[in-house]
Formats: structure tokens, sequence, C-alpha cells
């Protein structure tokens, strides 16, 4: 058991030391090279002695995929006491030198073959440690420290190597929003803030008895963060990981081939892994649980019925690290994202008087758990805009239900205030999606509608249908009509595009959907 006061690499030390011969990780990007526990220990306290010796400052940033080397490299971060800074390589150079500038960051851990793959958008540092160099140098240090694991206990080790073992409200994570509405911001995630949702993911998911999960998303990502990273270094099930959620054939075979039993994923990468995988690769899942974006009702009965195996929805932010509520076997209701995981209290509020509203009214989100973050690096405007009295004042629109069950209806970011009316583009989505299956279309690609807005003289904004399918824009209004939207939801603007505008975790990227909206 961990105090509220105990260091997430403290924590981890003991989690690998319990049976150090176990198999806590497979990375599927390296040829299935499998990694017991013991040795991936031994390899953190090699590179956070080196980080300590070389790295005086507080945050390391780390430019690396899922994968053997970016778990080693946040490992021996917190085990060594600083921050791990998982900088987004997706997002451009803007992004990029953004988040080095604000988290302060001298030096990247990265490879060689990942700093040739980001080229120029590669974040500027004074210092880069080419990981598998490091490693090979301190080759026989891991093997000690390796060895050691096997004979002591966790916390008799991590004394013995200078981890630190008080945690609490110091910083553990940097995390930074993808910057979709604007320039990233930079989420602190305290120790507690990081074990209290392990100790809350556990709680819900832990009495399923998985075995593996597939670790494909981000580590720049919070799910990929917390639940792919943190879990299974922690004691959670073993994970099997591959440097991208992008090549849904490749990890079909990835999940068949290594026995994955649970995918966390968004439901963008799901439509894409079902298309292309199939049941005969997918089958042998155990639960797909989705996140990011809202699950629409086809894809989960559409999974169900050609994989045979049944998708839960969840929900989360990085402010929240991030799981928030899950539906689970025997507490799940379609539709939901399933009730506030332990400890964690919702509430709803009136948008513009911010006063409680009564319990199944909807409103305004927001929340209060230990698992909350403190604030936003530097941005002390930002972070008391959101958070009073220990309550995160979320951007999303929901209510709960009788029986506990949190509903999400909205962000505000995805809503148009059209002649007076909120109108969200989710639904208008989720109508012409409907109406393109019916249709036959939908191969092996992925998300083909989306809806943003413009500004509009008259309105205030107008909706705009981006669309990768050639729809005839007349046909598509009169579906919605037909589907009884209110008029004002209705778009008048169809867009065809290559692609669907995405960011790396999978989400809706609605800053480059506007801008593909206006020209």
């Amino acid at each position: 058991m961990s105090s509220s006061r105990d260091s997430l690499g403290l924590i981890c030390a003991r989690g690998l030391a319990r049976g150090a011969a176990r198999l806590v990780l497979v990375d599927a990007g390296m040829g299935g090279r499998k990694i017991k526990a013991g040795v991936l220990l031994g390899a953190g306290l090699a590179l956070a002695r080196r980080l300590k010796q070389e790295c005086p400052e507080a945050r390391v940033g780390i430019v690396l995929p899922p994968g053997a080397g970016g778990t080693i490299a946040n490992l021996g971060c917190v085990l060594a006491g600083k921050t791990p800074v998982n900088l987004n390589f997706t997002a451009g150079r803007m992004a990029a030198e953004s988040a080095v500038r604000q988290a302060g960051l001298k030096t990247v851990i990265t490879a060689k073959a990942m700093e040739e793959k980001v080229g120029e958008h590669f974040p500027r540092t004074e210092r880069k440690l080419d990981l598998g160099r490091v490693l090979k140098e301190e080759k026989k240090a891991a093997v000690v420290w390796s060895l050691l694991a096997v004979a002591l206990p966790g916390s008799w080790l991590a004394s013995l190597a200078g981890v630190p073992r008080e945690g609490g409200d110091r910083e553990a994570g940097l995390l930074f929003t993808s910057g979709s509405t604007g320039e990233p911001k930079g989420v602190v995630l305290t120790h507690q803030n990081i074990l209290s949702n392990l100790q809350q993911i556990q709680g819900v998911l832990g009495g399923s008895n998985i075995g593996s999960l597939l670790g494909c998303l981000p580590l720049f990502h919070s799910f990929g963060f917390t639940v792919t990273l943190w879990w299974p270094l922690t004691g959670g099930p073993r994970v099997v990981t591959y440097p991208s959620p992008l090549d849904p054939h490749a990890l079909g075979e990835v999940i068949f081939g290594h026995g994955v039993e649970l995918v966390v994923t968004t439901p963008t990468f799901l439509r894409a892994l079902m298309r292309r995988a199939g049941k005969e690769k997918l089958g042998g899942l155990r639960m797909v649980v989705t996140g990011a974006e809202k699950l629409p009702g086809s894809l989960r009965e559409e999974f169900a019925e050609k994989i045979g195996v049944k998708v839960y929805e969840g929900y989360g932010m990085t402010e929240a690290s991030p799981v928030v509520s899950v539906n689970v076997p025997g507490a799940e209701r379609p539709g939901s994202v399933g009730k506030p995981v332990a400890e964690m209290e919702v509430r709803t509020v009136d948008e513009a008087s911010r006063q409680v509203l009564s319990k199944g009214e909807p409103g305004i989100l927001e929340f209060r758990g230990p698992n909350i973050f403190p604030g936003y690096l530097g941005r002390q405007d930002l972070s008391e805009k959101v958070l009073q009295d220990g309550w995160y004042h979320s951007a999303d629109y929901g209510r709960l239900d009788g029986d506990g069950f949190l509903f999400i209806e909205g962000r505000r970011a995805r809503f148009s205030k059209i002649g007076g009316e909120m109108v969200p583009h989710g639904v208008v989505e989720e109508e012409l999606a409907k109406w393109c299956k019916k249709l036959g279309h939908g191969g092996e690609g992925g998300l083909e509608v989306m809806v943003t807005a413009v500004e509009d003289e008259k309105k205030g904004e107008s909706l705009v249908v981006l669309h990768t399918v050639g729809l005839d824009p007349a046909e598509a209004e009169r579906a919605l009509r037909e589907a009884e939207l209110p008029n004002l939801w209705i778009p008048r603007k169809f867009k065809r595009v290559e692609k669907i505008p995405l960011l790396a975790s999978g989400k809706l990227d609605l800053a480059a959907a506007k801008k593909m909206a206006q020209t």
C-alpha cells in the first residue's frame, strides 16, 4: 500500500522489485523484446544515476515513442527525483519550442533514429542524451541493480539508490495540452495526483484480472502517460507496446500475436482497427475502453457485432491525471461514460453564474478529488479561472443521472451559438455518420465527417461539414431533416477534404479543422 506522501519513484521501485522475474513489458516495435521487472528497474536506476550526475535541472524532456526506451526514460527520471516532460513531437516546431520554454528544459532524452524521424521539428535544447548510448555505457551498473532487485525488497533498494521517498504535492509529471484551440498549456501533476489515479484505475479495472494491455498511445498523451506507462510499472498488468496508434494493421498483428487482453484507445483509432484487423486478430480481446472523444453508439454496436467484444466508454482529462469515470462489466450504462472513480466528486454549475445546480440537472461539469491537478505551469490567471475551492471547472457539459452515471453532452469548444441557441457539433456528426453508413460509405479509412464552425455576421456562427466521401449537400440536409434535427442545427456548407484533421492522441484537431473551413 502507498501513502499519500510516497513518491512515484518509490512505488515503481516497490512494484518492480516485487516479483522481479515477472514479465512486465513486451516491446512489439522491437521484434517482441521481452523485459522482466528486475531488468527494467535496473536500467531505470542506472539511467537515474547518470541524470543526477549530468542534469542538475529539475525537469528533463523526453522525445521517444511508447516502448522499452520511452519507459526506461520516464522511469529513470522519477527514480532520480526529476520530472519527466514527454514532448509532443507531432505538434510542430512552435508548440515544441513553447513547451521547452515554459518547462525550462535544458536536456532531452531521445534516440538517434527518433531525432532523424522528427527532423526539423525536433525540440531544441542545450543537451541531448542518446538513450541507447547511455544504457550501453551503464550496462554493468544496470546488471548490478537488476541482481539486487531480485535479492532486496524494493524499499531497501530505493534507499540504497537514493530514490526520493517523499512525493505528496510535489511535481511528478508535466504534460502539455494538445493546443487544439490555442498555445499548449502545461498541466502540472503531483505524485499524489498520479498515484491516486493509479489506485482509482486499479479499483475499477483490477477486479477484471486483466493480464496484458496495449500501450500505443503517445507518452505525451495523458492516457498513455498514466494508464499504459505507470500502471504496469506499479503493479498493474504487463504492457505490450507499439510505437504508434496510427497503424491498425500492425496493431492487429500485435494484439493477436501477444495475446493482448485490454485496449485503451480513442473511437477514431478503434474504428480503423476494427476495419483493418477484424475478428481474426481482435476476437481474443477481453475488454476495450475508449476515451478522449464521444463513443458513437453505432461504433459500439458495430464492434460488438463484428468482433464479438464489448466496448466500454470512459472519460477523463489531463487535468484529472486523467481518469474520471468508466463503464465496466456489471456497472455500465450505454450512452454514459460510467460512474466516477473512487473519491471523485462531480457536480454541475450554470455556465454564466457558476451557481451549483440540482443533481441530475445538466450544466458545466466540475470535479474534485485527489487526482485533480494543482494548476497550470506559470499561469496563475488560468489556474484561478478553473480551480475554486478544490473544484476543477471543466470545458464539458454533462449531468449525473439518478444512479450516479455520468453523461457528457458536449464540449464548449464543440458547440456553436447560432441565433442564441447552443448547437452541439457531435450530435450533427453522429446523424451524418449514420446516414453515410446507410449509403455504404466507410471502407478501411477512419473518420469520414466532422462538423466545425466559422463566424457568421447574421447568426454569430454557421456550421461547416468537412467530409472525405463526396457527400451531396442537398441529400445530406434532407437526411438531417428526416432525423428531426432542429433547423438551426442543419449545416448549409459542406467541404470535401483529403482527410479529417486529427492530433496524435486521436482527438479531432479543432484548430486545423476551423482553418480548413475558413479557406
